[in-house]
């Protein structure tokens, strides 16, 4: 007989391994999780317990004990000695990866957050899923008949059920709506961008103008006026996977998106190095690829500043 805690840990440590989860770890997990709604409880079961440590991890007096010896150890160990013991304290301290929460029917607003680094994958009533990338928030209501969505703030990816009545998302000033799709949706300073992975959604504009965007399509800045966009959907959306992909683009919004995305946070020392370009593929739940290829490839330095802080500065 199946022991459906010890399962519920082992799916709870391959999804948090800091690892990407394959396409057949996310297919097998999802059946596991449909096969008997016991499932997810024990699942929910062992991420409460998670996040209970993590909350200890979090508090001041820890966090002080962190800060002391990190700063302490800062003339004894080398720049990687720091990132592994760095990427360590998160994974103890923030459950990394992909964190899943139960969604059940109410006529009241159910709110979600993530903090600096966090993600959040929430399985909604209806068979669909909400994922939240760090520093998001979201509330949703499934009830009357409506599935609604609301983006406060930050970054959802929706993968949307097919049902009778669409699900609709509502964000700054324009509203998503679509069933059986997949869309990802961005709200920052109050400006949306909607990109659909799959399938078709509807965006409405503030005044009522309508416009479709079909997989691969993307609307943003002013949806009344905005031209549609091709966009490449993987490297758009590989954060849920926890990778940024930067294609030449300046090493200040380089710093700028893993900052928001990274429990790490990187500054740059002079202004001047942040017009240097960059491309390539970076885990933000881990954060040593990422400072090798500012050292080997744009032939810089990353040295500590504190606690979960990194300077970049010129050799």
């Amino acid at each position: 007989m199946m022991d459906r805690p010890q399962t519920a840990d082992e799916w709870f440590v391959r999804l948090n391994s800091g690892l990407p989860a394959s396409p057949e770890d996310d297919a097998a997990f999802r059946l596991w999780l449909s096969e008997d709604p016991l499932n997810e409880k024990a699942y929910r079961d062992c991420q409460m317990r998670w996040m209970q440590l993590g909350a200890i991890g979090q508090s001041p007096e820890i966090l002080a004990r962190r800060a002391s010896a990190l700063k302490a150890a800062a003339g004894t160990h080398s720049r990687r000695d720091w990132l592994r013991w760095a990427g360590g304290g998160v994974a103890a301290a923030v459950t990394a990866g992909v964190v899943y929460a139960g969604f059940a029917p109410s006529r009241a607003w159910a709110k979600y957050a993530t903090g600096v680094g966090q993600r959040l994958t929430v399985p909604l009533s209806d068979g669909s899923e909400l994922t939240l990338a760090p520093l998001s928030r979201v509330r949703a209501r499934f009830a009357d008949g409506k599935r609604t969505i609301e983006l406060q703030d930050g970054q959802i990816f929706v993968r949307a059920a097919r049902k009778t009545t669409p699900l609709t998302v509502k964000a700054g000033a324009c509203t998503i709506s679509g069933s059986g799709c997949q869309l990802q949706v961005t709200l920052d300073a109050g400006k949306a961008e909607v990109l659909v992975a799959d399938g078709g959604a509807k965006v409405t504009a503030q005044g009522g103008r309508t416009r479709q965007l079909w997989s691969g399509q993307k609307l943003d800045g002013d949806m009344a006026t905005a031209r549609v966009q091709a966009v490449d959907v993987r490297v758009a959306t590989e954060w849920r996977m926890g990778r940024l992909v930067f294609s030449d683009q300046p090493l200040s919004e380089v710093v700028a998106d893993f900052n928001r995305y990274s429990v790490e946070q990187f500054t740059i020392a002079d202004p001047s190095l942040g017009t240097l370009r960059l491309s390539g593929s970076f885990r933000y739940d881990g954060v040593e690829d990422f400072p090798q290829a500012l050292e080997s490839v744009l032939g810089l330095s990353v040295e500590p500043d504190g606690a979960n802080r990194w300077r970049i500065t010129s050799r």
